[in-house]
C-alpha cells in the first residue's frame, strides 16, 4: 500500500518539475511577440509595447534586449490640420451687433489676502536634574 501511495505521489509531483519533462521549454513565451525596435515611450508605438508586454519578456522568457531604436521612428508627427472656418452669424445677430452695444464683464475680485502666521519662539529646553556624586564621578561632564 505505501508502494502504490508513493508512486502515485511521484507521479503527481513530476508536473511540477519545470525544466524536466513535465513541461515544455519555452511554451509560455509563445503568447509574446518580440519588439522589432527599442522601445523608449516617445510615441504611441513606444506606449503600446511598454503597457504590455516587452519587460515582461526580458525578465520571464530571457529575451535579447530590443535593436537600437531607428531614427524614422523619432521623426515628428505631420502637421495639425487647419482650423475650422467660423461660422458665419445669422442676419438677425449680425443686425443685432450692429445695434445693440457690446456686453462688458465685470472685472473679477481679486481674492483677499490671507494674514501671515504668527510665529511663536521656541520655548526654552527643561534644566537637567541634578546628578548624584555617583553619576558625577562615573560620567564627568565639563559644566559640573
Amino acid at each position: 500500500m505505501r508502494v502504490v501511495l508513493i508512486s502515485l505521489l511521484g507521479v503527481l509531483l513530476a508536473g511540477c518539475g519545470h525544466s524536466g519533462p513535465g513541461s515544455i521549454a519555452g511554451g509560455e513565451c509563445r503568447i509574446f511577440e518580440a519588439p522589432q525596435y527599442e522601445v523608449r515611450g516617445k510615441r504611441a508605438y513606444d506606449q503600446d509595447w511598454i503597457d504590455s508586454q516587452v519587460e515582461g519578456g526580458v525578465g520571464g522568457c530571457h529575451w535579447k534586449r530590443p535593436a537600437p531604436r531607428p531614427a524614422a521612428l523619432d521623426a515628428a508627427p505631420a502637421g495639425k490640420a487647419a482650423p475650422l472656418p467660423a461660422k458665419r452669424k445669422s442676419f438677425v445677430r449680425r443686425i443685432r451687433d450692429r445695434v445693440l452695444p457690446p456686453k462688458v464683464e465685470a472685472p473679477a475680485a481679486t481674492a483677499p489676502i490671507a494674514p501671515a502666521p504668527v510665529v511663536m519662539p521656541a520655548p526654552e529646553p527643561a534644566p537637567r536634574p541634578p546628578r548624584s556624586a555617583i553619576e558625577k564621578l562615573l560620567q564627568p561632564r565639563d559644566d559640573d
